[in-house]
Parts: C-alpha cells; sequence; structure tokens
C-alpha cells in the first residue's frame, strides 16, 4: 500500500469541517464520491478517507470527517487478498469489520479505484431457425467459407462506466437495432443495463432502472456481485453464474 502526504481532497474535506464549526457537512473528494457516506440498514460497510500511516498491515482511516482516524489491522486482509484497488492517502475507502474483532478490517474496497470504464467482450452464437438441419453450431460454423464465418463472428464490447454518487452508464449499446439485425444469422447475448450501483457487506450491488411518466425513477432488477479482483487496470466480479472479467478502457 503506497502512502505519501495528504491529498488535497483530505485538506479539503478537513477544511471543510473546520469551517462549519465541526459540524459535519457533506463534502466530496475529487473523485466526485460523498466524503459522508453512511451504510444503508443491514450494511456493516464503513466509509472514510484513508490517512497518512497506511502501510501492508495498517489502515488509518477518517470516517466521516471526524477529527480523530481510526486504525485498522488489515494483515489478514492482506494476505487472503481482499484489498480491492491501491489505497493511497486521501482515497475514499470502503471496510467491511471483523464481526468479532472491529480494530481488524475484512474486506478493504478502495471506491475511487471502483470508478471508470469497465469492459469485456462477448462474441455473437448462430441464430439457428426451427427449418434448419440438426447439427452443432460448431458444424455449421466449419462449413462456412472462412470469410462468411469472420464477417458474422465479430466481438462487441459490452460493460459499464462507474460515476461517483452511485450513478453508471451502460457501455455497448446497439442504438441501430433494428430489422436487419433481427434478421442477421447470428445473435448476442442480452445486455445489462445497469444505472446505479451501491456497496453492500463488502459486495457490490448493480441496478437496473426505469423512469415512469411523471419522471420518478425505480429500480428494476439489481445483481449481487462479490469482488475477486480489483487492479489498475484489471476488475473481476463473481456473479451467481460465474466470475467476470473486465478491463479497463
Amino acid at each position: 500500500m503506497r502512502h505519501s502526504s495528504l491529498l488535497p481532497a483530505l485538506l479539503l474535506a478537513l477544511s471543510t469541517m473546520m469551517a462549519c464549526g465541526g459540524k459535519q457537512e457533506t463534502a466530496t473528494t475529487a473523485d466526485g464520491i460523498d466524503s459522508t457516506l453512511t451504510a444503508v440498514v443491514g450494511d456493516s460497510t464503513i466509509y472514510g478517507l484513508a490517512c497518512d500511516g497506511c502501510t501492508d498491515t495498517i489502515l488509518v482511516l477518517l470516517r466521516n470527517l471526524e477529527s480523530n482516524p481510526d486504525t485498522f489491522n488489515i494483515l489478514d486482509a492482506t494476505r487472503q487478498h481482499r484489498i480491492y484497488g491501491l489505497p493511497k492517502v486521501g482515497d475514499m475507502l470502503a471496510i467491511v469489520r471483523n464481526s468479532e474483532d472491529s480494530t481488524v478490517a475484512d474486506i478493504v474496497i478502495d471506491m475511487k479505484d471502483v470508478q471508470g470504464t469497465w469492459c469485456y467482450l462477448v462474441m455473437p452464437t448462430l441464430r439457428l431457425r426451427a427449418d434448419m438441419p440438426v447439427q452443432s453450431e460448431r458444424q455449421l460454423l466449419r462449413q462456412m467459407p472462412d470469410s462468411v464465418r469472420d464477417s458474422l463472428m465479430v466481438a462487441r464490447e459490452y460493460g459499464f462506466k462507474i460515476h461517483g454518487g452511485h450513478s453508471m452508464t451502460p457501455v455497448g449499446m446497439v442504438r441501430n437495432h433494428g430489422k436487419d439485425d433481427e434478421e442477421s444469422m447470428v445473435e448476442y447475448p442480452p445486455m445489462r443495463r445497469y444505472r446505479e450501483w451501491r456497496l453492500f457487506n463488502g459486495n457490490l450491488i448493480l441496478s437496473e432502472t426505469a423512469m415512469d411518466s411523471v419522471g420518478n425513477v425505480s429500480i428494476t432488477r439489481s445483481d449481487t456481485a462479490s469482488f475477486v479482483l480489483l487492479g489498475n487496470d484489471t476488475l473481476a466480479l463473481r456473479f451467481k453464474d460465474g466470475v467476470q472479467g473486465y478491463y479497463k478502457k
């Protein structure tokens, strides 16, 4: 874990608190994440800014602009590869404490590193009609001329962009979907159009939303994923149907 002098984001957050006479006010870090985040009901996550003194075994966290930082032991989390991201002084972190020892962090997530555009490639499958001979997709592809097969089996990029403030933008939406696409010999897997995200007990909750006629937004579907890996340019999430890897754009 790297550490250096306090970043301007942390100084700004502290100065905001002091200017308000110690009253807790909403402030944002340089990456746009609310630095006074609190967990929702049932969520054990603790949010705060990483401070000077962080090492590979100790994490110093300033929670909700409090004057006295907390210190957490992260030795086991480091050994078990449950430090997701590369925490740096001034980054907003999410911590899940050990249920038996409140000074021990079981999971550490760098929320700044979570943000960004994460993508993966998907390949189409042949659109098999009922009147087609009973053959496997692999057999049909082998029978095609190389030029035809190459023109059909084109990878598409799916993914999402994670913003601050719990908002997301889908990546890879096909805007010109129409009759030609529907009559194509291939079809692509459905894409999740996530618009909101949230951490909950160390997991990542990704949600699709819809807006009604008066502008009210509601969640229509949510998927829960656990972190497997989070690096500078790599993300791996475990969903109920398996692990999905992403690269950062």
